[in-house]
């Protein structure tokens, strides 16, 4: 008896601890509260160019709860083009998100941190675990990845 007691015990406690929602948000509810649907790049007032490291990244809203991720790297370059399927608040100023590429369906996993009108990738994963950022760097060169500025505002 005692360790019936016991267990609905430790059962309520967890159930009281779990955090409360209304519900679940959707991707383009989770980026529009984090701010980050619009148009991004290390110079806002220099054409898009991945030759100068000056890719621009769209956020858009996509359809009724989603979101598109679109790298503009210039006129030389198709774009490159993701579907965002799923995103969640790691913290106040950072967000994770998975985008699939379309149209071959690559999913890589993005921690981004947000400061004012600045955003930054923090991590880059691959489905099959290799990393291509970490801890803000990328990790092929070891070179910082770029800053990102809101564009238009």
């Amino acid at each position: 008896m005692r360790k019936t007691v016991a267990f609905a015990a430790l059962q309520m406690s967890l159930f009281l601890a779990l955090p409360v929602s209304a519900q679940a948000q959707t991707v383009q509810q989770v980026f529009q509260e984090f701010g980050l649907i619009g148009v991004w790049a290390p110079v806002c007032n220099q054409p898009a160019s991945i030759d100068s490291g000056n890719s621009h990244a769209i956020y858009s809203r996509m359809s009724a709860d989603g979101v598109m991720l679109t790298y503009d790297n210039g006129p030389k370059y198709k774009p490159s083009v993701f579907a965002i399927v799923s995103a969640r608040r790691a913290a106040a100023n950072q967000l994770v998100y998975v985008e699939e590429r379309v149209p071959d369906k690559l999913r890589v996993t993005i921690t981004v941190q947000k400061s004012a009108d600045e955003i930054s990738v923090l991590s880059s994963v691959m489905d099959d675990g290799k990393v291509l950022v970490k801890d803000g760097r990328f990790t092929a060169t070891g070179s910082v990845n770029p800053r990102q500025t809101r564009c238009g505002v």
